[in-house]
């Protein structure tokens, strides 16, 4: 993982975040800006697990944090506020918080490879072969018996409940995923992808307000994708910032540092 002087802009969006979601779960857990947050930051894990540079096994590890530490206020604050009650809410929310994160996943790596595709086979790797640690094999083995537990509680029926709540998810995280894969993604950049990534971006966007909303559900739309864009920016500033100062010096810049240095000499 990038350290604090590597990723600078990185590390302090991740704390702002961490601030918001703290003036979130103060104010109320359950409302739009609470909403509009945990899902942008939902989509921002669900792109890395697809786009980063990380070991697979850290990055799926991170994912599955993400989502207990987004299901934690509906599990705790309940308890916090009643003791007797019937728990019967954050199943159905653990249950939307895997399939909103798996589509953006998939969303994510399928636009990437088509973009792949339409630019040609430039960054395809060489085929390399599959080496996998003893550490490695025990960390797999207690991910998936995570994942398998958190399947077999969570809810998924209220998923398909309404058609246009469907749909209007789906753009929401297609527009997401088009977004970050557009913007991070490891391809050659042509004209035939630019448009193919306004297109899918737009056709989300469209999907996500289609059926007539509700203005409070536009909102939570918004702020996720704002969240989203904005993590997209502070990633592409750490990158150009990290690729200048590992670039090499140009002979001008070399010879006026050496003029300056002995310049200053006394």
């Amino acid at each position: 993982m990038p350290t604090f002087y590597q990723r600078p802009l990185t590390w302090l969006f991740c704390i702002a975040a961490l601030c918001l979601d703290v003036v979130a779960l103060s104010i109320n857990h359950e409302g739009n800006f609470a909403t509009s947050l945990a899902l942008g930051q939902l989509f921002v894990l669900s792109g890395w697990l697809m786009l980063g540079k990380s070991h697979p096994l850290a990055r799926v590890a991170w994912f599955v944090v993400a989502i207990a530490v987004l299901l934690a206020p509906d599990f705790i604050i309940p308890r916090l506020r009643s003791g007797f009650y019937r728990d019967l809410v954050w199943p159905h929310v653990l249950g939307e918080l895997i399939a909103v994160g798996l589509f953006t996943a998939v969303a994510t790596g399928g636009w990437l490879a088509m973009l792949r595709g339409i630019a040609g086979n430039a960054h395809e790797l060489p085929p390399t072969k599959p080496q996998f640690s003893l550490a490695t094999i025990f960390g797999w083995m207690i991910v998936v018996a995570v994942v398998s537990t958190g399947l077999r509680i969570a809810d998924f029926s209220l998923i398909d409940d309404s058609v246009k709540d469907l749909i209007s998810g789906c753009g929401l995280a297609l527009a997401a995923a088009t977004m970050m894969a557009a913007a991070l993604g490891d391809y050659r950049a042509t004209w035939p992808t630019r448009l193919a990534n306004l297109l899918g971006i737009a056709g989300g966007v469209a999907m996500s307000l289609a059926g007539g909303v509700p203005p409070r559900v536009v909102a939570i739309h918004v702020g996720a994708w704002a969240f989203v864009a904005t993590w997209i920016i502070v990633t592409r500033l750490d990158l150009r910032t990290d690729a200048n100062a590992t670039a090499p010096a140009d002979e001008g810049d070399v010879a006026a540092s050496s003029l300056r240095l002995f310049a200053d000499e006394r």
